[in-house]
């Protein structure tokens, strides 16, 4: 009996281990590259506060994924021979960011004159 009880509850413990038995359930690894895309780019149409700001500090020394996913799709993306990427964001007056090799290095805002 005691036998019978142990490989039940072994075969519940390592039922589980299988393959899912839901078809549609992938299991593959998605890569999703981040590269800024101009088309996708919106207007922030007010001035900054103080959230927006800290938003745009908050991406230094991230990278482009979370500067994407945080301050959205750039206006414009400018490459330099060196290899680094200047994004000007559609804020009112003029916000930027620097990245090299795939990391934010700077961030800028300045709200008119």
């Amino acid at each position: 009996m005691t036998k019978i009880i142990l490989a039940g509850l072994l075969l519940t413990l390592f039922a589980g281990t299988g393959a899912s038995s839901d078809p549609w359930r992938s299991n593959s690894n998605v890569v999703w590259v981040a590269e800024p895309d101009p088309t996708l780019a919106r207007e922030l149409r007010r001035w900054p506060n103080a959230d927006d700001l800290a938003r745009l500090q908050s991406v230094e020394g991230k990278p482009k994924a979370v500067i994407l996913q945080v301050l959205g799709h750039p206006r414009s993306v400018k490459r330099r021979p060196d290899g680094e990427e200047v994004w000007d964001y559609p804020w009112c007056a003029a916000c930027r960011v620097w990245v090299r090799k795939g990391i934010c290095t700077e961030t800028f805002y300045i709200g008119g004159y």
